[in-house]
Order: structure tokens, then C-alpha cells, then sequence
């Protein structure tokens, strides 16, 4: 259905209301707090068309209107207006994404950042498709080794292997040049594949030695490649979570991989992506929004930044905060590169 100008002023006023308020919105609230030009009756009745079409909804007979998944869209698509961030959020975020550390510190960074900002969960996706650019094996004491992985995007991780025996440096120095040789350029996904291939074929001999540092490298990479951040807390405050049922069903929900993997699965070939209420393919997302924003450098994918919040989200703040943040995010991973160039200059 196309909407005339009257149906969409009513229906972006009851969508920025209900945002705001929590509160099913009726035609008095319309005509004194948005001014529009037009009686209660006449907005009445065109609250009723938009229910029946599908864009409005009267949780109770007496109760005034609230938006519906479709409402929601249709906002979103249409009506929604451009936000600029406040000075206060501004400077917050400025000062927090400082782009110290390697990417995966900055991604930290960043999914607090958007937690607090947007009082709402993040999560992040990394691209499981970075490759290893280097390895290091370095001997802490006689049975402690440290194993440094670094990746091309700039991703390191590190590991301790505990020995059972002692071992040389120079079998150390041997086996850090054979994984070198045999590993880089290997995606971080596939790592624990071919480090199997390499014991088997160059280093049988250190086959003591190597099963404990594989093992400390595959409990490493191990790790989920998607991380909930904080910001669980603030959003129970929201009215949506008055009832402790729905709050214990919403933290095992996004606690829940495979509902994470399923929310995140259709935003996969968007730069920005929005998926409201019924759109989601998880039922137990139904009530919920998950709106996610490609992060990217060099036109490489990096890896996905998501929120997950109730439909009464505020999607013009949520947006311009996602995108502000992506930006921040590039500034920062440059000027990361940079130093990182001027200290290998200067060696």
C-alpha cells in the first residue's frame, strides 16, 4: 500500500512517540504533542486504516496504537530522518577508540564503545578469512614456551604451551622456521588443519614437542570468532523486560550461538543491514531488532558489528552511531599501521 502525506506524518509520529514513550499512542497524543493539523476524529480513523493494512497494532481494545513489524519498516525505509550524534557522544567515543593494540584490541574497543553509547548488546563478527602473516615460538623457561601468532589484518594472539620435557633453543629456532614456511599465508580458519599436514610431513621429529604446542594453538583458535559484548545490563532496564521470564529468555537467547549464527546469517552480503521483528528467520527473535554494519579497510572485509535490542529500538541514533563508529574504526586501524611502520623504521 502507498501511504498520501497525512498516513505517513501519523504514522512517524506514532513510531517516534512509542520509541520515546514505551506507551501505545493515541490520536489526542498526536494532535497535542506532534501539532498535527488534523482532528482526533480524522486521525482516528486513519489509525485504523494503517491497523488494518498491517503497519499499526492496539495491544488492547482501549489502548491506544504501537508500530508493527511492518510499521517499523516503513519507517525505516521512508520516514526515518537523518541523526547527528550529541558533542557528549561524540567526544566519548573519540576518546575511547584511541587505536592502541593490534585489531582485535580495536574491535574491543569499539563494541564497548557501542554498548555504552547505545545502552544494547554487540556483537562481533571477525573474518574468519584473515590469513597468518607470521608465527614466533618464543622459550619463557626450560618447560614454558610462548606461541605469538599475527595475522595480515593485523590480529595477534598468543598462547602459553606448557612442556613435558626440556627442549633446545635451537630446536625451537628449527621448528619456528618450518612453521613459517609451511603456515603463512594459511587462513586463521583453517590453521589447526594445516598444522596436522606440517607435523605429519616436516616435523615428526619434534612430535613431543609439537603436540603441546598444537594443542595450545588449537585451544586458541578455538575460540568463538563472535563475541557478545557488554551492554546486557542497561537494556533490562528497558519496559520491555518488566517481567523476569522474558529477561531470563532474552540472555540464554543471545547467549545462544546458534541463534547469534541465525540472526547474523541474512545481513551477510550488506553494508548495513536491519533486520526487524518477523523478519528475522529465528522465531525467538521475533520481538526483536538486530541491525549490523560491515566493518572494512582496504576494502577488505574485516568483519560485522551488530546490535541486538528490542523493535522499540531507536533506529536514527542506533544508525548514525554505527556509522560514526565505522569510521572511527578505519581512522583508528591507520593510524595503528603507521606507528607500527615508523617502529620497524626506526629499529
Amino acid at each position: 500500500m502507498k501511504l498520501d502525506e497525512r498516513k505517513k506524518k501519523i504514522l512517524s509520529s506514532v513510531v517516534e512517540d512509542y520509541i520515546e514513550s514505551a506507551e501505545p499512542v493515541g490520536s489526542k497524543t498526536l494532535v497535542e504533542k506532534y501539532k498535527l493539523n488534523y482532528s482526533s476524529a480524522t486521525i482516528r480513523n486513519e489509525m485504523k486504516v494503517l491497523e488494518e493494512e498491517g503497519f499499526l497494532e492496539q495491544p488492547h481494545v482501549s489502548a491506544g496504537r504501537i508500530p508493527s513489524t511492518k510499521g517499523y519498516r516503513y519507517y525505516v525505509d521512508n520516514l526515518m530522518k537523518e541523526r547527528k550524534l550529541s558533542m557528549v557522544d561524540i567526544d566519548y567515543i573519540n576518546n575511547t577508540i584511541n587505536g592502541f593494540g593490534d585489531t582485535d584490541a580495536i574491535f574491543e574497543q569499539v563494541a564497548d564503545v557501542v554498548s555504552k553509547v547505545l545502552s544494547t548488546p554487540t556483537v562481533i563478527t571477525r573474518n574468519n578469512t584473515d590469513t597468518i602473516e607470521n608465527i614466533k615460538v618464543v622459550k619463557i623457561s626450560e618447560k614454558l614456551l610462548l606461541i605469538v601468532l599475527m595475522s595480515k589484518n593485523g590480529t595477534v594472539k598468543d598462547c602459553i604451551a606448557k612442556l613435558t620435557d626440556t627442549v633446545e633453543d635451537s630446536v625451537i629456532d628449527q621448528m619456528t622456521s618450518i612453521l613459517n614456511q609451511n603456515l603463512t599465508g594459511t587462513p586463521l580458519g583453517e590453521l589447526h588443519y594445516a598444522l596436522n599436514k606440517v607435523i605429519r610431513r616436516d616435523l615428526e621429529a619434534f612430535s613431543t614437542v609439537m603436540g603441546d604446542i598444537v594443542n595450545s594453538i588449537k585451544y586458541e583458535m578455538s575460540k568463538d570468532l563472535k563475541k557478545l559484548n557488554s551492554g546486557v545490563e542497561k537494556i533490562l532496564d528497558n519496559p520491555e523486560f518488566t517481567d523476569i521470564e522474558r529477561v531470563k529468555n532474552f540472555i540464554n537467547m543471545i547467549s545462544t550461538k546458534e541463534i547469534i549464527d541465525s540472526a547474523l546469517q541474512k545481513t551477510e552480503e550488506n553494508k548495513l543491514s536491519i533486520v526487524i521483528g518477523s523478519e528475522n528467520k529465528e522465531v525467538l527473535l521475533n520481538d526483536y531488532t538486530v541491525i549490523s554494519l560491515d566493518i572494512e579497510k582496504d576494502n577488505k572485509y574485516l568483519g560485522k558489528l551488530s546490535v541486538i535490542g528490542p523493535k522499540r529500538m531507536d533506529y536514527a541514533k542506533t544508525i548514525s552511531t554505527l556509522k560514526y563508529i565505522k569510521d572511527k574504526f578505519n581512522t583508528a586501524l591507520t593510524s595503528n599501521k603507521k606507528e607500527e611502520a615508523k617502529g620497524d623504521n626506526s629499529e
